[in-house]
C-alpha cells in the first residue's frame, strides 16, 4: 500500500482504493424492507409554447438565393466572363 494514503480521510481512502483496485470487498448489510408511507399528489406539468420569433424561413431562402446570384455576378465581372445578361 502507498504510504501517502495512510493520512487520507476515510472517504478519500475509499475512493483511492476503488480507483486503484486495492479495495477489499465489504460485507453487504441488508436492511429490512420498509413499507412506503409517502402519499404522492398528482402533479401538473405546465408546458409553454415557444414563440418562433425572428425572420421567416421563406425570407431566409430568398436572401440566400439573392446572395449567391450577386456573388456569381461579382466573380463573373472580376474574371471578365461573357454572360448574356451582363453588359
Amino acid at each position: 500500500m502507498n504510504p501517502k494514503t495512510a493520512n487520507l480521510d476515510p472517504n478519500q481512502k475509499e475512493a483511492y482504493d476503488r480507483v486503484m483496485g486495492t479495495a477489499t470487498p465489504q460485507p453487504i448489510v441488508s436492511t429490512p424492507a420498509q413499507t412506503p408511507t409517502v402519499t404522492s399528489k398528482p402533479q401538473t406539468q405546465v408546458v409553454t409554447a415557444k414563440k418562433r420569433g425572428g425572420i421567416s424561413p421563406i425570407l431566409i431562402v430568398v436572401a440566400v438565393v439573392l446572395f449567391f446570384v450577386i456573388y456569381t455576378i461579382i466573380w463573373a465581372m472580376v474574371f471578365k466572363l461573357k454572360l448574356p445578361f451582363l453588359p
